[in-house]
């Protein structure tokens, strides 16, 4: 940002700054707005007089929606002569849209108690978690022979896979290098999907629409067992599957008949009995590579039947 053909400099906070400080901060309101601030005289100089004297560069479009895919951008907003035609041969990757209130309750505690520094697994996972483009985490210590490692699980915050060629994977292994102990080793690995299905008997309230109980049940059903809610390497039990259905309105009894992965972990047990559907963390198998998984429902495997 210039200011009469000067440049100010952007910084963290007007403190510290004096009377002839040419500096600004920039800060995003609760409605998504941006306002620019400038000093008062004291803690850095004001603005001076003039008309349309201050001129800055700014972008839009942030957030996942800008997440588009390889080959998907064939516009140009101006052509410059010469050029027939444009197109981005990789994706874009690393996005995230602005932090939410209820995860700057959960991230704020987590920088605040880093300070820049990370030791214990905590710190480890708290910092992955709260780096932008991230939207899960997950720190264990693994042995490998007489070593301990901490290995770090993530997830994009739009629910992709972590490439270790994407840059967001090189930007996240750089800052933890730069916060953690030197003689620390530390493994950061992307985590594997993994689904399952279910059958379930549901008995109606006579008042209610059968097919709108069940399109409510569905949709209670991908939001409690999504991406935004499951924890990695979390398990799904039966009774957390039993209480969702039950609290949707019109409900009057359930009866859980089926509860399995589509792609058992392990030896596997695809005889849908009802236990718990397990989920595998990371684990050392001579060089570590199984990946810590993420267990999601399958809407295309939810089956819904009438009791009645």
């Amino acid at each position: 940002m210039s200011v009469n053909g000067v440049l100010w400099q952007e910084t963290s906070s007007l403190f510290g700054l004096d009377e002839r400080s040419q500096g600004y901060v920039v800060r995003t309101d609760g409605d998504g707005g941006t306002r620019v601030v400038f000093g008062d005289g004291e803690m850095g100089s004001r603005l001076p007089t003039g008309p349309e004297n201050v001129s800055a560069t700014y972008r839009s479009g942030i957030g996942l929606d800008g997440m588009v895919g390889a080959d998907k951008l064939a516009l140009l907003q101006t052509r410059p002569l010469g050029v027939r035609g444009v197109t981005n041969p990789l994706p874009a990757t690393g996005a995230a849209d602005p932090e939410a209130l209820e995860d700057a309750r959960a991230n704020a505690p987590m920088t605040v108690a880093t300070l820049d520094r990370i030791v214990s697994l905590t710190d480890f996972e708290g910092f992955a978690r709260a780096f932008a483009g991230i939207g899960k985490a997950l720190a264990v210590a693994l042995w490998h022979g007489e070593q301990r490692l901490v290995h770090i699980t993530v997830a994009a915050a739009n629910g992709d896979e972590v490439s270790p060629a994407s840059e967001l994977y090189t930007n996240l292994v750089r800052a933890i290098d730069a916060a953690r102990e030197p003689g620390q080793q530390v493994m950061v690995a992307s985590y594997e999907r993994r689904t399952f299905g279910l059958t379930a008997s549901v008995l109606v309230d006579h008042r209610y629409v059968v097919e709108d109980v069940e399109t409510r049940i569905r949709e209670d059903l991908l939001d409690a067992f999504g991406f935004e809610r499951r924890g990695l390497g979390r398990p799904v039990a039966a009774a957390e599957v039993v209480r969702v259905i039950q609290d949707v309105q019109g409900v009057d009894a359930v009866d859980l008949d089926q509860l399995a992965p589509d792609n058992p972990p392990g030896a596997g047990d695809s005889s849908g009995a009802l236990r718990p559907a397990a989920v595998l963390p990371a684990r050392v198998a001579g060089r570590i590579e199984e990946k810590t998984e993420l267990l999601t429902i399958n809407p295309a495997k939810v089956t819904l039947e009438d009791m009645r």
